[in-house]
């Protein structure tokens, strides 16, 4: 694996070690700062940092900025369990179990890893015999489709794994209705019957969240297989600390993991995550991964050229991500990131609704040009 661009280490050596940040000079700072900010990770940094060194000890215009990275990421979380306190008398109404998902689920269970970090949405899966009964009672309850278009509205609903984003007055967070973990018509479906039968009870909670070694593969897929990598390193930070909870050190957790990517079909995103992590991170346990899956010989190629390409842009806007090289990396990774969340037929008349309505929306904002 290609090691990470010279223009992110800055904040991958403060985040791997915060107790290095007290010998950083101000013109260090000058590129850690801005790197945390444009990849969502200042309050991790910041929690990260704060944990292991006196305030005292770094500039001051130093903690100012790492002070408002942390009182953001506190007003996120709080807005989160507001969300989830305003939902829950309509949740009680319907069939459970509810589970949180991603952020919403670390912040639930107190993880360490929730800390500093960002939410823009919170991620709730229900049953999907529930979905439409929950749907028309958070509609009643003031909740709004954030995608509203016929077009939006067929996709979400026939080929995705949740309901359009939703929105309510007072919120500053969407929340996102999913029935299952990835779309039921790509390339990898997960085993939502077992996903809903394994989900843990969250202590003083009417909500669940899924098993750990089920939310440690959830953000693996959520990176390697549902998303084109770009500007993603805040997804990456996600699994390196669910590897290291695990901990993925651990011979007996690694194997359940290796079993539950096996009984999921995730073996070989769990491979390209550890192949990252070990990269990027140096993440205990990554190499065992590597040595224990099973994944065809045939990985290696093409996974060495995924790894390649991503390597080029999940930074924080790097140098490299610019180029002409990094454009042309974009573009081959959401092709297959499209690819990979659709069958071929769909891919053809997705693209194609979606060059329409492009063009339709060009020729409106010349007519009404036009006509001012």
């Amino acid at each position: 694996m290609t090691p990470p661009p010279l223009s992110s280490r800055p904040l991958l050596e403060a985040l791997a070690d915060p107790r290095s940040c007290t010998g950083y000079e101000e013109s260090h700072w000058d590129k850690v700062i801005p790197l945390a900010r444009r990849s969502r990770l200042l309050g991790v940094l910041a929690h990260r940092v704060a944990g292991v060194v006196d305030s005292s000890r770094l500039p001051a215009r130093v903690n100012r900025h790492l002070n408002a990275g942390i009182i953001e990421a506190r007003f996120r979380r709080q807005k989160a369990l507001h969300l989830l306190h305003v939902i829950a008398p309509v949740l009680k109404r319907h069939q459970g179990p509810w589970v949180l998902l991603k952020g919403a689920a670390y912040i639930a269970q107190d993880l360490d890893l929730a800390h500093g970090r960002l939410l823009a949405d919170a991620d709730l899966m229900v049953p999907r015999s529930a979905l439409a009964d929950l749907e028309q009672a958070l509609l009643r309850a003031g909740w709004e489709f954030d995608k509203t278009e016929a077009y939006d509205q067929h996709y979400y609903r026939a080929w995705s794994h949740q309901l359009p984003p939703m929105r309510a007055a007072g919120q500053v967070l969407e929340l996102d209705l999913h029935h299952t973990i990835l779309p039921p018509i790509g390339r990898v479906k997960a085993n939502t019957e077992r996903l809903f039968a394994d989900a843990v009870a969250v202590s003083g909670s009417l909500f669940h969240v899924l098993s750990l070694d089920d939310q440690v593969l959830h953000a693996v897929v959520h990176l390697v297989h549902d998303s084109d990598f770009a500007g993603r390193l805040r997804d990456l930070v996600d699994i390196d600390g669910l590897f290291r909870l695990l901990p993925l050190t651990d011979p007996d957790r690694r194997r359940l993991l290796l079993d539950r990517a096996r009984l999921h079909g995730m073996e070989r995103p769990l491979r390209m995550a550890a192949e990252f992590c070990d990269a990027w991170f140096r993440t205990p346990g990554c190499r065992e991964v590597m040595n224990a899956s099973s994944s065809p010989r045939s990985f290696s190629l093409y996974g060495a050229s995924v790894m390649r390409l991503a390597n080029r842009v999940i930074g924080p806007g790097d140098a490299e991500s610019s180029a002409i090289g990094g454009a042309l990396a974009r573009f081959v990774l959401e092709s297959r990131a499209l690819w990979l969340r659709m069958p071929p037929w769909m891919l053809a008349y997705h693209g194609g609704a979606k060059a329409t309505r492009a063009l339709a929306r060009r020729v409106s904002f010349r007519e009404s040009a036009v006509r001012g």
